[in-house]
């Protein structure tokens, strides 16, 4: 789970902005919506508002970016650019700084972690990994450009091995991925399993989603997953009484001819399976039967929320933290509510999984729904550079004031200045 995350230089975001999900003490109300981990009282969701272009998509984004380095800098092949590096490009005292991220957080081992890295164009210029094995911190290593890289009595193993391999534009990190080092283990997989960011949000995106949700429920990867989408889509009013998953041919002479029958047995498997949805069949007013819809032939909202659905049951199966830009699209704002909701039911949401997003829909400024601190705007300078701030962190916002028609009147700020007076058309 996550604690904090810090971004400096990073696209619109230049000197350090934190954003955090531990409670603020001051902030009492909604009790339902905090756990206890380790000594911690963490948020279970948080939502961030802003104008047009403020640096909401960019604090998602910096998790997306955190999280393919981990991943994927392992094979990245000597000298190969560094496509995580986006500096701040409106001061040009940034333009050659390194873009840095710093995430705390608790991983599935339940202990506590800090990790850090600095990287730019070229190389990472520094990467340190922290732990709390005993409540005490320690660092597991170091690693400085131009300096040897230093390991905590706590790394044990062939880490010089893995050493010997790391190109400069590589983490340590994600060397773990392919070289094991037992205690590093927890940690990487906080970034490959335990954190998921979706900052895309076209229905192609929806659609592949979708496709990956299918070949699970049809190789029945995750526990009753296709039993707790079919409840969503029935609750969520769809008019969908249930989806099924057919399994279609593929013919391979279909494919071109010049794909190996590796990668065209691999396609097939891939695509295969296909899911369906069931709808009530009438004649007039009665009702004799079922028909099956492709997935073409659903609104654009139902293909979203079967998307989003299948992102919150993982989240919710796996206690990840769940990061969505616009998790709104698409969707009615009473649906949008109930998807928020699930996070803070300690029934529907027993291994304390977060969701974090952004939106416009201001209908969920609702001091039912969120506390101050869960509530976060993004605020762009006059020189372009945003910054990130709570209600909570706004002194005479009281839990019961009208959070909606405070920021509607920009008292909250992060709205846009709009004078449409200059809109002078020629046509």
């Amino acid at each position: 789970m996550l604690l904090e995350l810090k971004i400096k230089n990073f696209r619109s975001i230049k000197e350090w902005q934190s954003f955090t999900m531990l409670a603020e003490n001051k902030v009492n109300e909604l009790e339902e919506t905090v756990f206890e981990k380790e000594g911690h009282n963490v948020l279970t969701s948080a939502v961030i508002y802003g104008r047009n272009a403020s640096g909401k998509s960019n604090i998602l984004r910096a998790f997306s970016a955190f999280q393919y380095m981990v991943l994927r800098s392992a094979e990245f092949k000597v000298e190969e650019k560094i496509i995580s590096y986006e500096p701040y490009k409106l001061d040009i005292n940034f333009k050659d700084q390194p873009t840095e991220f710093y995430i705390d957080f608790i991983a599935g081992d339940d202990i506590r972690y800090i990790y850090e890295i600095g990287i730019n164009l070229n190389e990472v210029e520094y990467e340190v990994l922290k732990f709390y094995p005993k409540s005490q911190r320690a660092i597991l290593f170091e690693r400085r450009k131009g300096n040897e890289t230093k390991y905590g009595e706590y790394l044990t193993g062939k880490k010089k091995d893995i050493e010997e391999k790391l190109y400069p534009n590589q983490l340590f990190l994600s060397k773990v991925g392919m070289d094991k080092l037992q205690v590093l283990k927890e940690a990487y997989l906080f970034f490959s399993k335990k954190m998921f960011a979706s900052t895309f949000h076209d229905t192609e995106y929806d659609e592949l989603l979708i496709q990956l949700f299918t070949n699970k429920m049809a190789k029945n990867e995750v526990s009753h997953f296709k039993e707790n989408i079919n409840s969503l889509m029935k609750v969520a009013d769809t008019g969908i009484d249930c989806i099924n998953i057919t399994e279609e041919d593929i013919n391979f002479d279909s494919l071109p001819a010049e794909m190996s029958d590796e990668k065209k047995k691999e396609l097939v498997d891939r695509y295969k399976h296909k899911i369906r949805t069931v709808h009530k069949q009438f004649n007039g007013e009665e009702e004799i039967g079922t028909v099956e819809f492709r997935l073409h032939e659903e609104s654009t909202g139902t293909i979203k929320l079967l998307a989003m659905g299948g992102l919150i049951l993982e989240a919710l199966a796996d206690g990840q933290v769940l990061i969505i830009d616009e998790l709104d699209k698409s969707l009615h704002p009473k649906l949008t509510r109930a998807l928020i909701q699930i996070f803070s039911s300690k029934k529907r949401n027993p291994k304390n999984a977060q969701l974090i997003f952004a939106t416009h829909d201001v209908s969920l400024l609702n001091n039912e729904l969120f506390r101050r601190d869960q509530i976060w705007f993004a605020e762009k300078e006059y020189e372009g550079c945003s910054h990130y701030y709570a209600i909570s962190d706004i002194p005479g916002v009281r839990a019961n004031s009208p959070f909606e028609k405070y920021y509607m009147s920009g008292r909250l700020g992060a709205t846009p200045v709009i004078n449409d007076n200059k809109l002078n058309f020629q046509f």
